[in-house]
């Protein structure tokens, strides 16, 4: 097979010994690090609401808050974040490093996570078959021999209607990592058979050394002051390959999936590069842009965004779902939806100086932050009576796609979970007895909650 000359390729061999390569380099380097602290929110049904809207789902009913979750290729803390952010789940995690599940496991237990099963496992030897309302692997399956046969492992462990949230490396952001790698492979002679050490010795010699400026220099701002398991990760990985938006396309239509839609993160968030479409000044340009089918849409953004493309992080499902909505389905529904203000606490678990993790008294009112400045005016008009094509329009802002997008992303998605839609006839407080039962129900789970973390923190 010929393989393209910026991917890291040269070891991916076989599933096994990629595998073996994998289990090694994370054992030795675990990744991520162990964070500052985590966090959870009392309001147990939140992150829930906020996976269904970004789905298109303003009744929040595509994907249950008792969901049975697979995290594959959890490394050491995302099947714990996973965990609390949807604590009525039942959340499986799985790796192939030991050390990766050992540290999960860890976290978990000094929390008191008690919806959390974990396995060490390779999603390529995994057996699962309709098992799961919502799989999450970002990060995983471009570090395997074969990345489309892991894909089809976690289509095989998807139920019919569910939703996988799937990352993989955009072409376009990895090029210079990529052959950074291979060169650094080829410096240590280890062609065949790496030796993770050595090579991140040549790597560190290398970056303030390095001859010439130019893109690859770029990486090397900050290597001095990250910890070495992030040097590794950039500039040592085994296998990494990398797609553009239809390369991830074809692979996800030859394992039974279509992309649903973007996945506004954190990540992209942080680098405000999370929209997936383009604003052109030239009004017919905007017009034959706007026409195209979301994939295709995505692929021209991708194109001529390049390098300032936001992840590759998106939606999935089988396909032929009758569930799918097309963006701007999603946009016009967004339109015609009331939505009230969200609110609730969020508590946190502190990393000590033994190395475990420790419930903070304090707990903080959610969202931290302001809505986005672009949106603060509709936010601030929200009043749980008004449509949202009203409340747009009356401040002066033309309901085109791009507009209406932006403002739904910059406001009802897990990345920014400002406004949560309601049905006018039965979510509005004292409306009816069925919110009598919700407000009870939440009570009882928040109680219940902190009574657990009492008598943990009471029995160190």
């Amino acid at each position: 097979m010929i393989r393209s000359d910026e991917e890291n390729l040269t070891l991916a061999v076989s599933p096994v010994s990629v595998d073996e390569l994998n289990a090694k380099f994370y054992g030795k380097y675990s990744f991520p690090w162990r964070p500052v602290k985590f966090d959870s929110l009392v309001d147990p049904d939140f992150e829930t609401v906020m996976l269904n809207q970004a789905l298109g789902d303003w009744k929040h009913k595509r994907v249950a808050a008792n969901s049975e979750i697979w995290v594959a290729g959890c490394g050491t803390n995302q099947a714990a974040f996973t965990a609390l952010r949807f604590p009525k789940a039942k959340v499986t995690g799985s790796d192939v490093s030991a050390e990766s599940i050992k540290a999960c496991g860890q976290s978990a237990k000094d929390i008191g996570i008690s919806n959390l099963e974990l396995r060490r496992e390779s999603i390529n030897q995994s057996q699962y078959s309709e098992q799961f309302d919502y799989v999450i692997c970002t990060g995983v399956i471009h570090h395997n021999a074969d990345p489309e046969a892991a894909l089809a492992k976690l289509a095989a462990a998807l139920k019919p209607d569910g939703i996988m949230e799937l990352m993989v490396y955009n072409r376009y952001h990895r090029i210079i990592t990529s052959v950074f790698q291979k060169a650094v492979r080829m410096l240590t002679g280890n062609t065949t058979a790496p030796d993770f050490e050595d090579e991140l010795e040549v790597a560190k010699r290398l970056i303030p050394n390095y001859p010439v400026r130019n893109l690859i220099s770029s990486l090397f701002t900050d290597w001095d002051t990250i910890p070495d398991a992030a040097l590794a990760d950039r500039f040592i990985q085994p296998v990494e390959y990398s797609y553009t938006v239809e390369s991830l396309d074809a692979m996800a239509s030859h394992c039974g999936l279509e992309i649903v839609l973007p996945c506004t993160n954190s990540y992209n968030k942080l680098l405000n590069e999370y929209s997936w479409n383009v604003d052109f000044k030239d009004s017919r340009l905007q017009k034959s842009y706007d026409s195209l089918p979301d994939v295709r849409r995505w692929q021209v953004a991708n194109l001529l965004l390049f390098e300032k493309s936001p992840m590759l992080w998106f939606y999935l499902q089988k396909k032929g779902s009758s569930q799918r909505k097309s963006e701007k389905e999603v946009c016009d529904e967004f339109l015609e939806t009331t939505f009230v203000k969200t609110t609730t606490q969020q508590r946190a678990y502190v990393l000590q100086d033994d190395g475990t993790y420790k419930t903070s008294d304090k707990l903080n009112n959610y969202p931290l932050a302001s809505s986005d400045v672009s949106v603060r005016e509709i936010y601030k008009s929200i009043d749980g009576k008004t449509p949202m094509r009203d409340l747009i329009e009356r401040h002066g802002v033309e309901t085109t796609f791009s507009n209406v997008n932006a403002a739904r992303l910059k406001l009802t998605t897990p990345a920014f979970p400002f406004l949560k839609a309601i049905d006018r006839k039965t979510d509005l407080p004292g409306n009816d007895e069925q919110s009598r039962r919700k407000a009870e129900e939440l009570h009882r789970f928040q109680s219940e909650r902190f009574n657990r973390l009492n008598r943990r923190s009471a029995s160190k």
